[in-house]
């Protein structure tokens, strides 16, 4: 990553405050501009407009003067989310800080390409933050509201494998406190009412997708919480926890890129799997080659030298799948509220999910 400007370089309150002398004092601390380059125009555009609910993005396209031949002509500048629900999710999850420390201390580890940051910057409380980084946007990008392909789904499945495999059998300890593991008293204090508050929300605006077997299962979901933080609990790796179509991107040379890393926690892999598969696939595509898929990531797993056991870890990826229910649930409180393209995201991860929960049996593993 090189160096990664922080807050002695200030920090914006809000996108309108990014600067041509902001950002020029940003690109000297990361090495991308000369000590004579500057930036001297910025042209600010919101970007990925409804694709992520826990943060705003925008796109900084830049001109310059002076020593600039490596300097980007674009960046993307990731601050807070205006959504209350959402901001409030995120600063009781820890969710701003786990990504400024991933990029901060992990990234470099991954084989698999990410964003270069430029700047990191977080304020003392811990809450309001931005991030500079390289726009990927000229990659091939996933569409999350489509889903992705059988190969796309392939691909993604051997750089997840990848991806658990670099940080497997590390000593996670010194990381724990701020990627979270899902036992921490605070997912069990938070996400019952975090699944209670979008529940009531879920029957009445998805109501066709719902089985008497699924609203049985939403009624109970949060009594259950113990059983799923216990299931997902392990110190086998670093998980993504948000593994998804619209965080994946495919390079000129067929690599994968990934992004977005607020939701780093530590767990059992095949969390992230079933995340995936109930989130990013329609059904009428992953259901003929749903097992392959399964197979596919184990076969990675082995192919990257990772011990595991089988049997368990089958188990750990369809509580998951049941799990990931709370993941669209979650954004429903203030649908009403939502642009129509993000109700119509809300209610499409709805139905992968539901599809996924029956597909792979996932409730017959929950306790009576």
């Amino acid at each position: 990553m090189g160096t990664i400007a922080g807050p002695e370089v200030g920090r914006p309150g809000n996108i309108g405050e990014v600067t041509a002398e902001w950002l020029t004092a940003v690109f000297r601390t990361s090495g991308a501009l000369g000590a004579e380059g500057s930036v001297t125009s910025v042209s600010v555009e919101p970007f990925a407009v409804g694709l992520g609910f826990l943060s705003e993005l925008s796109k900084a396209t830049l001109t310059y003067s002076g020593d600039a031949a490596g300097a980007p002509r674009s960046v993307i500048i990731k601050m807070v989310t205006a959504l209350e629900v959402q901001r409030g999710l995120a600063d009781a999850l820890f969710f701003y800080q786990r990504e400024l420390r991933f990029y901060r201390e992990l990234a470099d580890d991954l084989p698999l390409r990410t964003a270069k940051v430029h700047a990191a910057i977080m304020d003392e409380d811990k809450t309001d933050f931005v991030i500079v980084m390289e726009d990927l946007s000229p990659l091939r990008g996933f569409d999350q509201a489509a889903g992705v392909s059988v190969a796309d789904a392939e691909l993604s499945i051997d750089g997840l494998a990848a991806f658990h495999a670099t940080f497997h059998g590390r000593d996670l300890s010194t990381l724990v406190d701020t990627f979270l593991p899902f036992d921490n008293p605070i997912y069990r204090h938070a996400l019952p009412g975090i699944f209670d508050a979008g529940w009531p929300v879920c029957k009445k605006i998805a109501a066709d997708l719902l089985t008497p077997e699924i609203i049985e299962f939403g009624e109970r979901f949060s009594s259950l919480v113990p059983f799923f933080m216990e299931s997902l609990t392990g110190n086998e790796s670093i998980v993504h926890g948000d593994w998804r179509a619209d965080n994946l991107m495919v390079g000129l040379d067929g690599s994968l890129a990934v992004i977005d890393f607020q939701i780093v926690g530590t767990g059992r892999m095949t969390y992230d799997l079933g995340y995936f598969m109930s989130q990013s696939m329609d059904p009428e595509v992953r259901q003929p080659v749903n097992q392959q898929l399964i197979d596919r990531y184990f076969a990675a797993l082995d192919a990257n030298g990772v011990a595991y056991n089988r049997g368990e870890l089958e188990n750990v990826f369809r509580i998951a799948t049941a799990w990931c229910l709370i993941y669209p649930v979650a954004n429903l409180p203030t649908f009403n509220d939502l642009p129509a393209n993000m109700q119509h995201m809300a209610r499409t991860m709805l139905r992968r999910s539901i599809a996924s929960i029956v597909d792979q049996n996932s409730l017959a593993l929950l306790p009576d």
